[in-house]
């Protein structure tokens, strides 16, 4: 058997020389260990803080492009009621000028070439309405 240990012969010193090398070698190795704890610690701290760094970034981006979608329907709804008040408000003038009875009357007389008695009417050739039906 050449595999046997070299060392089985040798006895260990118990003096404080050997005490303090083992000393130094066990605070060698706990550091070592610790070191590769607080690694495996850091690294584990890194992956949760970048997972939540991810879903909040997701998030942000979601919601930006929310906010871009809901100013543009803001947008939009405001230009539609820009238009539907300036409707409204020429419906109203509309209105208020068929209440009107002298521009009741006139509007009669030129779009349905409506006549009082003893008037008579002529229709030239730049007319807007060259005939009764036409809008």
């Amino acid at each position: 058997m050449a595999d046997a240990k070299p060392t089985a012969k040798i006895e260990r010193l118990e003096n404080d020389y050997t005490r303090k090398l083992d000393h130094q070698q066990a605070v060698v190795h706990h550091t070592r260990w610790l070191g590769h704890r607080r690694v495996r610690r850091a690294t584990r701290i890194l992956v949760v803080f970048a997972v939540f760094a991810i879903i909040l970034g997701v998030q942000l981006i979601r919601s930006n492009a929310s906010l871009h979608q809901v100013n543009q329907q803001v947008t939009t709804s405001k230009q539609h009621l820009a238009k539907t008040q300036a409707k409204n408000a020429d419906l109203k003038l509309e209105i208020k000028q068929l209440n009107d009875k002298d521009y009741l009357g006139q509007l009669i007389r030129s779009k349905y070439y409506y006549s009082k008695t003893g008037e008579t009417i002529y229709s030239l050739p730049g007319d807007h309405a060259s005939d009764v039906t036409a809008k």
